[in-house]
């Protein structure tokens, strides 16, 4: 009777472990970009002020990818696509061995798996509102989940994986900052423009009605 509770007991135990998810918490990443090209006219974030992706945004454009030096032609804004797919490590199959259920577990081994695929976004505006470019890129991978592989440990490899993202895309974007350049001059300045409640909905306006858009210079 001992033994048929000791194995229930680690068969539960198996499944809590198996059970463990891993998710990326996308607003509590800490997202670095390696382009400080200065290319690009100074742009103000586009997005939820009362959100924390500000603060991240601002990391990534305001730290050299764009030309703080400049008065402000645009508005850019960042968005984060992230779905996820379970699968079994080949390890899992071991702990249909009563001896594995518990010690493997304990001892780091993955309980189940998932693949992560990213997807990055980053958007330009001109100071009326209007797309100007649109960029993406996209990353797939997969990660073990286990007792220690939990939230955090999947939103570090996730911060490093959309940086990478990020690095892609801002690169694409400086080889066309003239191009980019040359549409936000031609709206003009922030300072010149539309009241920002008409330009946040003409931003609203697009995004509902091209939640991922293709990558384009906008026709005008």
């Amino acid at each position: 009777m001992r033994n048929k509770q000791f194995i229930a007991g680690l068969l539960i135990l198996g499944w809590i472990f198996s059970s463990c998810v891993s998710y990326i918490e996308t607003r509590k990443m800490d997202l670095t970009t390696k382009n400080n090209s200065g290319q690009i006219l100074n742009l103000k974030f586009a997005g939820d002020p009362g959100g924390n992706y500000p603060a991240q945004a601002e990391k990534l454009a305001k730290a050299g990818f764009l030309n703080n030096q400049s008065e402000e032609y645009g508005y850019y804004d960042v968005r984060f696509e992230v779905t996820t797919r379970d699968y079994t490590p080949l390890i899992v199959f071991a702990y249909y061995i009563p001896a594995f259920l518990l010690t493997l577990p304990l001892l780091g081994a993955p309980t189940a798996g998932e693949q992560f695929t990213l997807v990055a976004h980053f958007y330009i505006f001109d100071s009326n509102g209007n797309l100007v470019k649109h960029y993406s890129d996209t990353n797939a991978y997969k990660q073990w989940v286990g007792l220690y592989y939990n939230e955090g440990f999947a939103t570090k490899k996730g911060t490093r994986e959309f940086s990478k993202l990020f690095d892609v895309i801002f690169e694409e974007a400086q080889a066309d900052s003239e191009e980019i350049n040359a549409a936000l001059r031609e709206a003009g300045p922030i300072s010149g423009a539309a009241s920002f409640a008409e330009v946040q909905a003409n931003i609203d306006r697009f995004f509902s009605e091209n939640p991922y858009a293709q990558s384009r210079i906008a026709s005008r």
